[in-house]
C-alpha cells in the first residue's frame, strides 16, 4: 500500500528562489490552460484533453522562456490535474462540484510533483533542475529510512508558512496486528471527542484550540482593517500585512498539528487493542448545516465542528485500519443517543444540552455519549453476525453490556456469556449468574434468531444469538 512521509527541506537562498519560481510557473500554466479550456468550450462545447494540453505547454514554453526553468514533468502534472478537475466537474456538477478557478499568487497553495528524476543520498535529496538540498526529520535517523528511500515512487514539494517540505510517496508493507477478536463501538462528539463502549473517553484539548482560534480571528480582523485602509490610500503592498498573515498562518498550522497528533495517537491506541471498530456512517456536511433553535448555541456548535475536524479522524482511522489489518464496521446513525442501551426505549424528547441519558421506562442513568457508543456496538455486532461472522460472537459478547446465549451442542444446556465475562448455565429457564437466580424465557422470533427476555425486565431483549 502507498504511504506518505513528510520531511523538511533546508536549502540556500538561490535554491529557495528557484523553488518559488517553479511554483509560480505552475500557477501560470494552470491559469493559461484554464483560459484555453474556457475559450474552447465557448466555441466547440468541449474541453481540451490531457494530451492536447501537454502540446499546448510545449508551445507556451517557447512563447515564455522563463518557463524553461521549471522541470517539464511538474508542468505536465498541472495538465493532468486540470484534466481531472474538468472531468469531475462534468460528471458531478449536479452534486455541487464547482468549476476550476484561476489561481492568485497570494492564495496559491500548489505542489510540485516529481514522479521521476529525484534521487537520495544520505540525508540529501536531489530535485530536478533545483539541485541537492538537505532534508531533516527524525525518520532519517531510523533504520527504516533506507527502505523508504528504496521504495520511493514520487516526491512532492510544497511551501508552508515555516518553509519548504518534501512529501515522499513510497510503498509500505502492511503491519498486520495479532488477531484478538475484540470489538468496540465509538461515538464522536464535541464535549467528549471520542467515547468508547468500554467507558474510555479520549478528549481533544478543545480549550487550547479555541484559544488559538481566537488569536487567529483577532489577527484576521486586524489584517482586514489594514487592507481596507491601504485600499483607500492606494497602497497595493504592505510588509506589515504580509507579516501578520504569516503570523496567522503559523497559528492555524499549530491548530492542525495539535489535532493531527491527537487523532494519530487515539487511532493507534484503539487499533492496537481491538480487531473490529464500529462507527456511525455520518454525513458530516449535513451535520454542519444542521441548525438548532438557539442561534448562539448553533453558531458555537458549528464552529467547534469546523475546528475539531472529525472527518480527519475517520480518514486516519480507515487508513490505519487498512495498514494494521483491522476491520471498520459502519452502521446507520439513527437515534443512537436517544435509545436506551438497556431496554431499547427511544426517548425522542432528549435535548442536545442533556448530557446524562435517563430512561423513563427502565430507570437507567448513563452518560449520553457512552450510551450512544454501546448502541453503536450492538448494531455492529448484529451486522457482523448477520453477514456471516458468527465465529466471533463469543468474543464480541464479552465486550457488550448485555447477555448473550448460544447452545453448546444440540440438545444440551445453554451457555450464557455476561458482559464481565462471567459464565452461568441455564436449566429449565433458570439461570444462575453472580450468585443470583434469574428466570428467563427463550423464544424463537420471526427472523430465526433466539430472543432472550427477562420476565422481570432486568436485562434487555437481545437478538444476536445463533440461528436455530
Amino acid at each position: 500500500m502507498k504511504a506518505v512521509i513528510k520531511v523538511k527541506i533546508y536549502a540556500g537562498a538561490k535554491k529557495i528562489r528557484a523553488l518559488r519560481q517553479a511554483l509560480g510557473n505552475s500557477r501560470f500554466i494552470w491559469n493559461k490552460l484554464l483560459e484555453m479550456n474556457i475559450e474552447k468550450y465557448k466555441k466547440e462545447g468541449k474541453f481540451l484533453i490531457e494530451f492536447d494540453m501537454d502540446r499546448e505547454i510545449t508551445r507556451i514554453k517557447r512563447e515564455y522562456p522563463f518557463l524553461m526553468q521549471s522541470p517539464a514533468m511538474t508542468l505536465q502534472q498541472i495538465a493532468r490535474k486540470l484534466d481531472r478537475s474538468l472531468k469531475l466537474f462534468l460528471k458531478h456538477k449536479k452534486e455541487g462540484v464547482g468549476f476550476p478557478k484561476f489561481k492568485k499568487k497570494s492564495k496559491y497553495d500548489g505542489i510540485l510533483i516529481f514522479p521521476q528524476g529525484f534521487r537520495f543520498e544520505g540525508n540529501k535529496l536531489r530535485i530536478p533542475k533545483i539541485g541537492w538540498v538537505r532534508i531533516k526529520d527524525k525518520i532519517t535517523r531510523k533504520p527504516e529510512w533506507e527502505r523508504i528511500k528504496e521504495n520511493a515512487k514520487q516526491v512532492w514539494v510544497k511551501e508552508e508558512v515555516d518553509g519548504f517540505f518534501a512529501y515522499i510517496v513510497y510503498e509500505r508493507n502492511k503491519e498486520e496486528k495479532a488477531w484478538n477478536g475484540r470489538i468496540v463501538g465509538i461515538d464522536v462528539g464535541i464535549k467528549s471527542t471520542i467515547t468508547l463502549s468500554n467507558g474510555e473517553v479520549l478528549s481533544l484539548d478543545k480549550n487550547r484550540i479555541m484559544r488559538l482560534v481566537r488569536k487567529a480571528e483577532k489577527l484576521q480582523s486586524i489584517i482586514d482593517k489594514k487592507r481596507y485602509i491601504n485600499q483607500k490610500r492606494g497602497i497595493k503592498h504592505s510588509r506589515r500585512v504580509v507579516e501578520l498573515e504569516k503570523k496567522r498562518d503559523r497559528i492555524l498550522k499549530k491548530i492542525r498539528n495539535i489535532k493531527r497528533d491527537f487523532y494519530y495517537k487515539a487511532v493507534n491506541h484503539i487499533l492496537k487493542r481491538y480487531e473490529y471498530v464500529v462507527i456511525e456512517d455520518l454525513d458530516l456536511g449535513e451535520l454542519k448545516e444542521h441548525k438548532l433553535e438557539n442561534k448562539i448555541a448553533s453558531r458555537k456548535v458549528h464552529k467547534y465542528l469546523q475546528y475539531i475536524s472529525l472527518g480527519e479522524f475517520f480518514r486516519i482511522l480507515e487508513w490505519k485500519a487498512e495498514l494494521y489489518g483491522r476491520k471498520i464496521v459502519k452502521v446507520e446513525a439513527n437515534h443512537t443517543s436517544k435509545t436506551c442501551s438497556r431496554c431499547g426505549y427511544v426517548n425522542h424528547d432528549l435535548k442536545l444540552s442533556e448530557r446524562v441519558f435517563k430512561c423513563p421506562k427502565c430507570g437507567l442513568k448513563i452518560d449520553r455519549d457512552l450510551n450512544a457508543s454501546i448502541n453503536i456496538l450492538k448494531k455492529g455486532v448484529e451486522k457482523l453476525i448477520s453477514s456471516g461472522h458468527g465465529e466471533y460472537r463469543r468474543e464480541m459478547a464479552g465486550q457488550m453490556p448485555c447477555l448473550y446465549a448460544e447452545p453448546t451442542m444440540e440438545g444440551c444446556n445453554w451457555t450464557v456469556v455476561v458482559c464481565q465475562g462471567d459464565v452461568a448455565t441455564a436449566l429449565g429457564g433458570e439461570w444462575i449468574c453472580q450468585g443470583k437466580r434469574l428466570t428467563y424465557a427463550l423464544q424463537p422470533n420471526y427472523s430465526g434468531y433466539v430472543s432472550i427476555r427477562n420476565r422481570r425486565c432486568c436485562v434487555p431483549a437481545l437478538r444476536v444469538a445463533t440461528q436455530l
